[in-house]
């Protein structure tokens, strides 16, 4: 035999032991241990099946205030409404959304109030 037929025979058993791995690992995930011959034929034609990285789907893109109006410096519940509104229609979370409402407010509150005043 040829140094190139050699190369080609050890690559191709390289190539089958790198897929018995992956097989192995693939039932160690599955937690499977003993499995009949037919289950085993089936699952390996399903492992086959499966991408080999599974693509997780894209986060949807939140818009920013920089293309909208910006939020309102007031106390106010108006404002505080508004800016809740404002943050939603953005497509924030809604935990986010009020979180960044009443630091808002908040901070229209403490510019308002004197010190030393309450």
């Amino acid at each position: 035999m040829s140094d190139e037929s050699n190369m080609a025979i050890g690559l191709t058993a390289f190539a089958i032991f790198v897929m018995a791995w992956a097989y192995y690992q693939y039932m160690i995930r599955q937690k499977k241990k003993s499995m009949t011959a037919e289950e085993i034929l089936k699952s390996w034609a399903e492992f086959q099946k499966e991408p080999a990285v599974k693509v997780k789907p894209a986060l949807k893109k939140a818009t920013t205030r920089s293309k909208t109006m910006p939020l309102k410096k007031s106390a106010t519940k108006k404002a505080f409404v508004s800016n809740l509104k404002e943050e939603l229609k953005a497509g924030k979370p809604k935990a986010q959304a009020l979180a960044i409402a009443y630091s808002e407010k908040r901070a229209a509150t403490k510019k308002t109030t004197k010190k030393g005043s309450k």
